[in-house]
């Protein structure tokens, strides 16, 4: 399938943006603000998985008909390098989103055990398959796939060469910020939180976090920085 995409025509060059999305950092917030301000369908959800590369639009394995050529906005979750694997790398301008990175792992973690409830809807089915196979959140720490998940996103681009990098904690203020540069004429804002309440986290726990992924930690303090000089 791979072979079969570099032979076809790739994305054409009448992007405005490319947002590259990484999880649980606002991301269905900013796709609702990205459709109210292009319209619903000149933005298009791009997913490339960062292991096996599989790609994906608009949640459906990807051919030549899943892309129209008149497509303004990719959002989703890819890299950069990936983009230009398999697109032409575009001049339209790349966007961002960060979040600090303990609670980045700590949402992503409970947003794939409410992910996982539902899917197996266990009371429904009379099974007990969850208590077995679930991993508690140290184990989903300690495992390598889930570390430096910001720095594998970003694999391919420094921060300085994002047109804009937004932090979540200051949603609501970047956004607008975002707006300008990009010359929106209005900046709808969405709320949106899949995982519900911020969870209580001991700090030996959080201390095991920053030491697992001390490049996202790196990238963040890097993107907070940007964020003073633009501010």
């Amino acid at each position: 399938m791979l072979d079969f995409l570099r032979k076809e025509k790739r994305i054409a060059h009448k992007l405005k943006l490319v947002s590259v999305h990484i999880p649980k950092t606002a991301g269905t917030s900013f796709r609702n603000t990205l459709k109210e301000i292009y319209g619903t369908d000149q933005v298009v959800r791009l997913d490339v998985n960062l292991e096996d590369e599989v790609i994906r639009v608009n949640e459906q394995l990807w051919n030549r008909k899943k892309l129209s050529k008149e497509v303004q906005v990719v959002h989703g979750h890819f890299s950069p390098h990936l983009f230009e694997k398999y697109f032409r790398s575009s001049p339209a301008p790349f966007v961002t989103w960060l979040r600090d990175p303990v609670e980045r792992v700590i949402s992503n973690y409970y947003y794939l055990e409410k992910r996982l409830k539902e899917e197996l809807q266990e009371e429904k089915k009379g099974l007990n398959i969850l208590s077995k196979m679930q991993r508690s959140l140290p184990e989903y720490v300690a495992d390598p796939l889930n570390q430096n998940r910001i720095a594998k996103f970003l694999q391919g681009r420094s921060l300085d060469d994002f047109a804009f990098v937004g932090i979540q904690e200051y949603y609501a203020d970047d956004l607008q910020q975002l707006g300008r540069i990009l010359s929106w004429k209005e900046v709808p804002h969405y709320h949106h939180n899949a995982t519900g309440k911020s969870r209580a986290v001991g700090d030996a726990l959080r201390e095991e976090i920053i030491r697992c992924n001390q490049e996202d930690v790196a990238l963040y303090k890097h993107a907070l920085s940007l964020r003073e000089k633009r501010c």
